[in-house]
């Protein structure tokens, strides 16, 4: 994190907190107006619940700004509006005195340029805290590696082959016969990674020499390695780990494993950031919150509206969302059993945000549907650390239940419940999809053949083409066995159809291995669209007929599916 960008991040918490510092004035007003309509004898249940809510929403928003004298007596008059709303009490004499004895002292706090003056210096400090937190639990992201290769190999018909498979892989490859060669061509370019044959004209081990020699010229750069080679003995393997090598194969060289290897190396894999949704009426506490969690390195949302809630939640996917429990129009507990209700959210941690200290309340509330519930105020460091455990944990869960453990594309389930959210995103934005079901040509052969291993390295190799080759909006699942599917964001069918042609054509021109077997295999595919089919189940019978299609009229082609076709 840069100072720059450290001081900028600041600089927004301190204008949140001025703004609350300027409200704090209207808030008070709005208070004690309420209060004086309760008095004049407008005691209808909906001005207790006013009177209630403006209460509870300055206890727990003051605290969040430091203002901690004001959320602690506010505190304390809620209580008294609780009991009374609870117990449906009458203002009586001793009532009315508690609320303005309340009332008058915490006008008294807010008013206080003393306690103004303490809450933005302690604040001051809290985003300091905050600032090293998130730097703490989250590194920045590095800076983008370009996809050029080096090789080493001087066998041209090898040299050929590897730059032929690991270009179907999206890298881009210059081969080399010496190191001399090699040497000349780092003056200029600095490639992603270096692939060298063991054994070249040089000597037996000279390989292994280059890139000793290389990793220690080139301290400052980390340059994955990788050797190839058709020996197997110790003197090699050794020579290759005293080199500093990072991966060894033997020929003849299983490209789809290279290939996954080499995207391991050169773009170790990074968490992504947590996604998280805050529902909060009150619009300064809303943004103070996605600050924070934004400075933390999350994607946040907000919504103001609780109608809005639905949509944030198709259209953003988030692995948390954080519900303030009392709200104008509708209460936390109630949005809770709205969400619940749609079983693409069932899986969603709901965590209420409130002022509410009671136990028994608090566990009421999440009988309604949330997972957990944090008290009001919640310090900046809190808030982080609280977010960060439930999403994680949320996180972890959902990949054990929704990916195929052998490629790690979705699984059946989790595909069908993506393609559903994904229906609901295109009606609305009126835009069309298409849905892809792949079949690898048969596959019981190649099992019969060469052995079930080899097998699970053809799945593996196609899953891993279509995540190479396929945009990063699109989903991609594992519908069982030697079976796929892909849903394709905002694609018209043929375009679709274009884009699977590309990819089977590439498929077709790999050699998977096992040991010294190999074989090459090709796939099918059959492709419908929305809004011509409208609807999971129709979407995917529409693509499995057209599949069958393909492969009746003889493999290795992808086929369409219209309406008007289907009978």
């Amino acid at each position: 994190m840069t100072d720059t960008g450290s001081t900028n991040r600041l600089d927004k918490l301190k204008a949140l907190r001025m703004s609350y510092h300027d409200n704090l004035p209207r808030r008070m007003m709005e208070i004690e107006s309420s209060w004086l309509s309760l008095l004049a004898g407008n005691v209808s249940s909906d001005v207790r619940h006013v009177f209630h809510r403006l209460v509870h929403s300055l206890a727990g928003s003051a605290g969040t700004f430091g203002y901690d004298e004001i959320s602690q007596k506010a505190r304390q008059l809620e209580h008294v509006i609780q009991r009374m709303i609870e117990n449906n009490l009458s203002l009586s004499d001793d009532l009315v005195v508690q609320v303005a004895t309340n009332l008058t002292e915490l006008k008294q706090i807010a008013n206080s340029d003393a306690n103004t003056v303490k809450s933005l210096t302690t604040n001051t400090e809290s985003m300091n805290e905050v600032t090293a937190k998130a730097t703490t639990l989250f590194s920045e992201e590095s800076s983008s590696t370009s996809r050029l290769i080096f090789v080493v190999e001087d066998d041209d018909a090898i040299a050929e082959e590897i730059a032929v498979q690991l270009n179907i892989f999206g890298w881009e490859i210059r081969t080399f016969t010496t190191i001399q060669d090699v040497y000349k061509a780092l003056q200029i370019d600095t490639p992603a990674a270096v692939i060298a044959d063991i054994m070249l004209s040089e000597g037996g081990l000279a390989g292994a020499e280059f890139i000793r020699d290389l990793k220690h010229n080139a301290q400052q750069i980390k340059l994955p390695t990788v050797v190839i080679s058709s020996r197997w003995d110790w003197d090699s393997r050794l020579a290759a780990v005293r080199a500093g090598v990072d991966a060894y194969y033997v020929k003849p060289i299983d490209f789809s494993a290279l290939a996954e290897r080499l995207d391991v190396l050169v773009y170790p894999p990074t968490d992504e950031p947590f996604r998280v949704l805050i529902v909060e009426d009150e619009d300064i506490l809303a943004a103070h919150y996605a600050e924070v969690l934004t400075q933390a390195n999350m994607y946040v949302r907000t919504a103001l509206d609780p109608a809005d809630v639905l949509e944030t939640l198709n259209d953003f996917e988030p692995e948390l969302l954080l519900l303030d429990l009392y709200m104008p129009s509708c209460n936390g507990t109630e949005m809770a059993q709205v969400i619940r209700q749609d079983n693409k959210f069932n899986d969603l941690p709901i965590v209420f945000l409130s002022t509410e200290s009671g136990r028994q309340l608090q566990l009421a509330a999440m009988q309604s549907g949330a997972d957990d519930f944090l008290q009001k105020p919640i310090t900046n460091n809190e808030l982080i650390a609280a977010v960060t455990i439930r999403a994680a944990r949320f996180r972890a869960l959902r990949q054990l239940i929704r990916q195929d453990s052998m490629t790690g594309l979705l699984n059946h389930i989790a595909l069908k419940l993506q393609l559903e959210i994904e229906i609901s995103r295109h009606q609305r934005s009126g835009e069309v999809l298409s849905v892809v079901m792949l079949d690898i040509d048969k596959f019981k052969s190649v099992n019969d053949l060469y052995g079930h291993p080899m097998g699970d390295r053809v799945i593996k190799s196609l899953a891993q083409l279509l995540r190479k080759r396929l945009r990063k909006t699109d989903i991609i699942g594992r519908y069982g066995g030697e079976e796929f599917a892909v849903v394709m964001a905002s694609t018209k069918q043929e375009e679709a159809v274009s884009v699977m042609n590309k990819i089977r054509e590439q498929f077709a021109k790999i050699r998977h291995a096992n040991g010294e077997q190999e074989c090459i295999c090709t796939f099918s595919a059959g492709v419908s669209a929305f809004p011509a089919f409208t609807t999971v189940s129709t979407l995917i019978e529409a693509s499995d007929t057209a599949l069958y299609q393909a492969k009746f009229q003889g493999r290795n082609q992808v086929c369409v599916q219209n309406p008007e076709a289907k009978d």
